[in-house]
């Protein structure tokens, strides 16, 4: 089948990536912090738009042939499907469940082991801080929240390392089969669940009915030498509630790396209105992908962008919500 040249609108921070994995002969454009006028004007002749935000205000009332916006990642939140052209489909792309996981293991031991107190400490010459013992994560209960790509792969490490792991998903009928060897329930078996969890672990996405899922009375059903890990969605706990439960230590800590407010590019900001970075008892990441998970990415928004060349299937297709 003959393939056609398309025009790709890419943000300035992955067009050389892009660029490399794609084929010769299609047309990028790239854009940063335009304005909407200036991204309507971009989009109204581009075929396909690579970026994980699309607004209504991005469509040319004069017109617009896009026929595909891809997000760079799992997530299509900023992405207002209401406003797309009629004919244009919206994918997404995984391959960061590997990574993820590696990051909430991380966090967790680091939390679990009191990896920071300890380096403080013995930077001053303390070898015998509070905890003369540590934890191992064998034996321990873990509670995953959510059991998609992530979730199945948190599943998976837990179970390596020994730990007793309990899942929490939306879908649970559609679920018991992803997690061989490990209770599956849902949503609505949470409050039963924490009092039991030594680590929770968010791997869920923020929709209706996960906003806020972790707020003030959950905190106070969960052991205080307990842990929050949040790799999924920062809104999915109520950011106020996880302040004062870290505050007044309701529980013992949490590891971060999904937040409440983002950057515009070469911005610093806080990722919080409420200062968690004050907090000793919080590890904070800012929700870095992996090499091998961009190059994987990559590689597979380019097959897509082939394959609507080619006049082919697309893969991961995102259905409007």
């Amino acid at each position: 089948m003959t393939s056609s040249t398309l025009t790709i609108a890419v943000h300035e921070r992955f067009r050389a990536e892009l660029q490399a994995a794609l084929p010769a002969g299609h047309t990028l454009r790239s854009f940063g912090a335009e304005s909407d006028a200036a991204m309507a004007a971009l989009l109204s002749d581009a075929d396909v738009l690579v970026w994980g935000a699309y607004k209504a205000a991005w469509r040319d009332p004069r017109g617009c042939r896009l026929r595909l916006v891809h997000s760079t990642g799992a997530g299509v939140d900023g992405i207002d499907f209401a406003g797309l052209p009629p004919e244009c489909t919206v994918c997404n792309v995984y391959g960061h469940e590997y990574g993820v996981a590696e990051q909430a293991f991380l966090l967790m031991l680091a939390l679990g082991r009191d990896l920071f107190g300890l380096d403080a400490a013995l930077r001053r010459g303390d070898w015998t801080p509070q905890r003369p013992y540590l934890p191992e994560l064998r034996g321990r209960s873990l509670l995953v929240l959510g059991l998609g790509h992530i979730g199945r792969q948190l599943v998976r490490w837990g179970q390596f390392v020994g730990m007793n792991v309990r899942v929490l998903t939306r879908t649970p009928e559609k679920s018991r089969g992803e997690a061989p060897g490990v209770p599956v329930h849902g949503l609505d078996q949470l409050h039963a669940a924490l009092p039991e969890a030594d680590f929770v672990v968010v791997a869920i996405p923020a929709v209706t009915n996960t906003l806020g899922l972790l707020g003030a009375r959950e905190f106070q059903r969960m052991k205080p030498t307990a842990f929050v890990v949040n790799v999924g969605r920062g809104p999915v706990i109520d950011e106020d509630a996880l302040y004062e439960a870290l505050r007044t230590r309701t529980i013992a800590g949490a590891g971060l790396d999904v937040w409440y407010q983002y950057p515009a590019p070469g911005q610093n900001l806080l990722p919080s209105r409420r200062p968690f970075h004050e907090l000793s008892n919080v590890i904070m990441t800012p929700h870095k992908p992996t090499v091998e998970t961009m190059a994987y990415r990559w590689g597979a928004i380019a097959e897509n962008i082939r394959r609507l060349a080619a006049g082919e299937p697309l893969e991961r297709i995102v259905p409007a919500p």
